[in-house]
């Protein structure tokens, strides 16, 4: 991180708290990953809809057909009712040649297309019948599913119930703690855990890098006692702070080279 020493000094004291922050956000993330494993009814709500689609489906075809059946009675009605009418008249009322040779041929058109419909009302009545049964099938389901979503949805409720409290909590908690952290350390946090993950920051006790498990170099190690620069491990960018016991030697060694180089450039 790239500030004055004081600021450095300033975010390593900060940095017990933004890992406070952080067990807050892994208490966060274990609640909603428990909240994602509950049945909230997504699958139910998909099958319901897909039952919902085939009933309305079948119902628009079954009103068509109804649609052609009642339009089909009415022009077999219409035209029963004018074959009576030209009966009538061919039979009752004496009408000319011309006039009785027109009756007869309206007639015959009127049969063949009585004929005609009343096949169309057969092939309509043996289409009508099993989509019937279809729409009270799929009514039936939609109506099973509709209990079954509503159940499932109450037992959700219930069982996240304690869960949404909680996490209500731990969301104001955090927004209490991120104010404790200066907003440059929050934001390189964040940016290490929206690349790799948790953790951001790590407590270091012994020579490891408990993010990666990655052995730490005598030199990190050192400065990170030293607690001068804010350090991050060299293998996986996550945010270090030393948390054991001080390591004096660390330093005593770190002096011994440098005079080791001292008395070798004196020699040269």
């Amino acid at each position: 991180m790239r500030t004055h020493e004081v600021d450095e000094a300033a975010l390593i004291e900060e940095l017990p708290k933004l890992h406070e922050l952080q067990g807050i956000d892994l208490r966060i993330g274990e609640l909603l990953e428990e909240r994602a494993q509950i049945d909230d009814g997504a699958g139910k709500t998909s099958d319901l809809q897909r039952a919902e689609a085939r009933l309305a489906e079948a119902n628009a075809r079954l009103s068509e057909l109804r649609g052609r059946q009642v339009d089909r009675r009415l022009e077999r009605d219409g035209l029963q009712e004018r074959r009576e009418r030209n009966q009538h008249r061919l039979w009752q009322e004496m009408p000319s040649q011309h006039e009785a040779e027109a009756l007869q041929l309206d007639l015959q058109s009127t049969a063949t297309r009585l004929d005609a419909i009343a096949v169309e009302l057969l092939d309509l009545d043996n289409r009508i019948e099993p989509l019937e049964h279809q729409v009270e099938d799929e009514q039936r389901t939609v109506n099973e599913l509709q209990g079954e979503l509503a159940e499932v949805q109450a037992q959700f409720a219930d069982q996240v119930k304690g869960l949404d409290a909680e996490l209500r909590g731990l969301i104001t908690q955090r927004k209490e703690q991120a104010k404790q952290v200066d907003p440059l350390l929050l934001d390189r946090y964040e940016m290490i855990r929206s690349r790799r993950g948790d953790p951001g920051v790590v407590r270091v006790t012994d020579e490891v890098c408990t993010a990666c498990q990655t052995q730490l170099t005598s030199y990190m190690l050192r400065h990170l006692q030293l607690r001068q620069r804010v350090q991050q491990c060299e293998n996986c960018n996550t945010i270090l702070f030393w948390a054991g016991e001080a390591r004096p030697q660390l330093w005593h060694d770190e002096a011994e080279q440098r005079d080791a180089v001292e008395a070798g450039d004196d020699d040269d």
